[in-house]
């Protein structure tokens, strides 16, 4: 221990110590998700943490002014004052509170990562609201305890780099009053600047744009960032692009779709009029786990025997993907046919800032089907309202909903089916849903929402053992998933309304990862997609283009026959002669897939072109870069869609007033 009575000394020391904190935790979160980006070389990564000592500069300057201010003033109060133990214990609280809170915040966003490719921010607790974190972090900590540890190996080196250097005031060696000031003002001065993010007057306080020459790709910001910042910024910085005059958009693209029939002779459109509709929509149960969809892969693992049965008697796509990263994001891209580009639906949201338009849509799977006079049910093993599913979907049309708390009356005794603070297991739920759904008034829309294989992907008790171990901890429970679906199909398949009910399968997003064929941006986004129509009327593969969750909207109006005008960002998957794409928004980029090319533009409009990715995309053979005019026309498509997007975000609406049909001309 070396003791000081020159507190600027200390003062330094300790503010150094922080930002080495800051800078291993950023080496630890890059260390732990190094497969996500596999472009960050050594002397990248230098340039990386250089760009990050500006983000955690500007979280030290907020979180440490208590500390500043304390050993400010404490130049100027008498000795008897400062060195009360009163007054150290207030200055000792103000550095180890921020210091370890930052510590917790970072490596705890470490272990986050992976599951939506971004750095962690407010809406986590909008998402989760009602749910017990203490009960997440429990599991946290024993199925991350790399993490954990390495969360009290730093706070341990924190404790010692701080004792290392200890103020001690010393009335015979007082630094001179005037020398205090000079010191007091430019304390003032670099923190003023360093919680700008940036040493002049010119641009916005902790702009992205500062930090873009220290990124030699935009996917890179996560390393950047850190999480006290990110939990203080709006994680979309949202910009109402003008690539286009408003005619020259609308010739390019706009979000209208009115079902028709597609040919002279369609047979397809309104095959299934009248017919029931349920959508079962799995949690995270990406592409990556299902056999059936990666056959071309040689000795590739299957952790979805039913799926793997199921999928050849529907009509599935092969390049399915979903539009987001988080559940929050699949509700309004499957029922509303919105691409969220990183939003969310709770009404907390509503602000300009914040794309208060997104509650204004007016059309939707719900409400064409409730219009046509389809009895309505949404079913979900959490508690009532959990996330804002339900309170989405009853501004949609949705009435009534079967929750957890349905279950538990019916079955008050079965407590091995509680789901920890979660809600109820899938086996159970779905044999419950099967029955509920006899009193269902024909014709039906249920819209199920499964729960299991979700974080802290715990089993049932009872089915420890029971499945293959795999490579994650998500590959048990996605087994248990897809036995829950098989045991809820063998329920349903005799009863009257069966064969008279078209089945749309999909997940809400992708969740762990570790198969190499995945690691890049279409495989954090593939997911399963397939209509089941026990008739047999639908069957085969859509291999031509992709398919995105916002094309189901449209292509359920198709096949019902339901005429009724909506506001669609997706296509109908049987128009071939369309221009067929996914949408997505991670890693703070919004992008565009497309067999031939994948897109990505980061939030300022700068976009780069890719190859496909083969398998996930394209056959191998195709997965080439494509021609400069290829390029032109999905750039274009992209650029437009974008700009459509934040428009109505920021200025128009998501109603379907606000669009005009394809053949209308702007005045």
């Amino acid at each position: 221990m070396i003791t000081t009575h020159n507190r600027w000394v200390t003062l330094i020391w300790q503010t150094l110590l922080a930002i080495l904190m800051m800078q291993v935790c950023r080496l630890l979160y890059f260390y732990y998700n190094q497969s996500f980006f596999p472009t960050v070389n050594a002397a990248q990564l230098l340039r990386l943490m250089q760009g990050g000592y500006i983000m955690d500069m500007v979280a030290i300057g907020y979180g440490f002014v208590l500390y500043y201010l304390l050993m400010v003033v404490g130049a100027f109060l008498p000795a008897r004052i400062e060195q009360n133990k009163w007054y150290l214990a207030a200055r000792h609280t103000a550095y180890w509170v921020p210091f370890t809170t930052f510590i917790f915040l970072n490596v705890s966003d470490t272990g986050y990562y992976p599951f939506v490719l971004r750095r962690v921010n407010g809406d986590v607790f909008r998402e989760f609201q009602g749910k017990s974190a203490l009960s997440f972090y429990k599991d946290f900590l024993v199925e991350f305890w790399p993490l954990t540890l390495a969360f009290f190996i730093i706070l341990a080196l924190g404790i010692l780099g701080y004792r290392l250097i200890r103020f001690q005031r010393s009335e015979k060696r007082e630094i001179p009053r005037w020398a205090n000031v000079i010191c007091s003002l430019l304390l003032v001065v670099f923190l003023f600047f360093s919680m700008r993010g940036r040493w002049d007057f010119v641009g916005m306080p902790v702009s992205v744009a500062r930090l873009v020459p220290y990124m030699s790709d935009h996917a890179q910001f996560p390393l950047v960032s850190n999480a006290p910042v990110a939990l203080t910024q709006d994680p979309i910085s949202r910009i109402d692009f003008s690539f286009y005059d408003e005619e020259e958009l609308h010739s390019i693209f706009t979000p209208y779709y009115q079902a028709a029939p597609l040919a002279e002779g369609d047979t397809l459109f309104g095959c299934m009029q009248g017919r029931n509709v349920m959508v079962i929509l799995m949690e995270s149960m990406s592409k990556e786990y299902i056999g059936f969809l990666n056959q071309e892969i040689k000795e590739y693992p299957s952790y979805t025997p039913f799926l793997d049965t199921l999928l050849p008697q529907t009509l599935y796509a092969q390049y399915g993907f979903s539009s987001g990263k988080r559940s929050v994001e699949s509700f309004p891209s499957l029922f509303a046919s919105l691409p969220s580009f990183g939003g969310t639906f709770n009404d907390g949201d509503w602000e300009m800032s914040n794309y208060q338009h997104f509650s204004s849509f007016d059309t939707g799977l719900p409400l064409a089907l409730m219009h046509k006079g389809y009895d309505l049910k949404f079913y979900h093993g959490d508690d009532p309202g959990a996330m804002g599913f339900y309170d989405f979907l009853h501004k949609l049309g949705v009435d009534a909903e079967y929750t957890g708390d349905d279950y538990l009356r019916i079955h008050p005794d079965d407590k091995r089916a509680r789901m920890g603070a979660w809600g109820i297991h899938d086996l159970p739920f779905e044999q419950a849903m099967a029955e509920d759904m006899d009193h269902l008034k024909e014709p039906f829309g249920a819209l199920f929402f499964s729960l299991s294989n979700h974080y802290p992907f715990k089993l049932p008790s009872g089915f420890e053992g029971k499945f293959k171990e795999g490579t994650l901890p998500i590959h048990q429970t996605a087994q248990y998933a897809d036995l829950a679906l098989k045991e809820f199909f063998d329920k349903i398949k005799d009863k009257p309304w069966f064969k008279n009910t078209l089945f749309i399968i999909t997940a809400d997003h992708t969740s762990q990862s570790d198969h190499p064929a995945y690691n890049n941006l279409a495989g954090h986004a593939a997911a399963p997609i397939a209509f089941y129509d026990p008739q047999g009327k639908l069957k085969g593969e859509i291999k031509d283009y992709v398919v995105q969750h916002t094309d189901i909207l449209p292509t359920l109006l198709y096949l019902l026959g339901i005429e009724e005008p909506v506001l669609s960002y997706g296509i109908n998957i049987f128009d071939t002669k369309a221009d067929h794409i996914a949408l997505n928004y991670f890693q703070g980029q919004y992008i565009f897939f497309a067999k031939e090319i994948t897109l990505t533009m980061t939030p300022d409009g700068n976009i780069k072109a890719s190859a496909p990715v083969p398998y996930l995309q394209t056959e191998p053979d195709k997965a080439i870069m494509p021609s400069s005019e290829v390029q032109e026309h999905y750039t274009r498509l992209f650029k437009a869609i974008v700009q459509d997007y934040n428009h109505r975000v920021f200025k128009t609406s998501f109603s379907i007033k606000d669009v005009l049909p394809p053949t209308a001309k702007v005045e």
